[in-house]
């Protein structure tokens, strides 16, 4: 019995432990709007941090692009983060470029950002706090 009790406790305690533990995410919704209406293309949706800005996101999504606006989202521990989203109109996989380096399919930014050439960090940043937060962009054609 005291075997019993003991392994309880041990159990219960770990348990308590581990969800201390565990890091607590929060919910962003990203609504991508704008995008063009063909059959069969898919919206990506990229979270970055600032290190990896544009190079390595920290998770990406697709979606099938149907109806006026697709929602994306992503389970992320409380912090600053950036999107970029891109509508992969030839079903390739990527975002196609003109040789100058500017997309050819519809692309879009966290805070609606347009620049010439690519935005910095710094104008698409946006913190995700304890409570679920959604961003709306709208795709550059």
């Amino acid at each position: 019995m005291l075997k019993l009790i003991t392994s309880t406790v041990i159990i219960s305690i770990l348990v308590v432990v581990c969800e201390l533990m565990k890091e607590e995410n929060n919910k962003l919704r990203v609504e991508v709007t704008n995008f063009e209406n063909k059959a069969t293309t898919k919206v990506y949706v990229s979270v970055f941090s600032e290190k990896d800005f544009l190079k390595k996101s920290i998770q990406t999504k697709s979606v099938s692009a149907s109806g006026n606006k697709v929602i994306v989202e992503f389970d992320l521990p409380q912090g600053e983060y950036a999107v970029s989203t891109y509508q992969d109109v030839n079903a390739n996989g990527k975002l196609d470029r003109y040789f100058i380096g500017k997309p050819k399919e519809p692309y879009g930014f966290s805070n609606n950002v347009k620049s010439f050439g690519p935005p910095s960090y710094k104008d698409c940043k946006f913190a995700l706090a304890n409570e679920p937060k959604t961003i709306l962009i709208s795709l550059i054609n």
